[in-house]
């Protein structure tokens, strides 16, 4: 019994004064960046999204393909792990409604219609 007390006491302890050992904690995420471009499909923190900062343009179609988010952090010459090129994006929260909204108007747009479909009924039967 007073072992059981003990292994409670030590277990409470170390729970309470352990501190965290999280990597990367204050290193700046993509998903926050002004560069940052999701796909337009895609979940927003996807590994597929793309970085406006970092590409390559086609000079013939002047068409520019942008890097891989996940492959310019990964790259020392471009941001870096520690994302050296980050700048915070300011509307963090409006740029993922947006995002959401437009992954989703597939699904938005027969409601829209169905909703002012019953409303053109109801005014149109007074």
């Amino acid at each position: 019994m007073l072992i059981n007390i003990i292994k409670l006491l030590y277990l409470l302890f170390t729970c309470v004064n352990s501190e965290k050992m999280i990597k990367n904690i204050n290193i700046p995420a993509c998903k926050n960046c002004i560069y940052y471009k999701p796909k337009l499909y895609d979940d927003f923190t996807s590994s597929f999204n793309r970085c406006e900062n970092f590409g390559e343009k086609d000079i013939i179609t002047d068409k520019i393909e942008y890097n891989f988010a996940d492959s310019c952090r990964n790259d020392e010459s471009k941001c870096g792990k520690e994302g050296k090129f980050f700048i915070k994006e300011q509307n963090i929260n409006i740029k993922i409604l947006q995002h959401s909204i437009i992954k989703n108007i597939s699904f938005i747009i027969p409601f829209m219609l169905l909703f002012l479909n019953i409303i053109a009924k109801f005014i149109l039967s007074k």
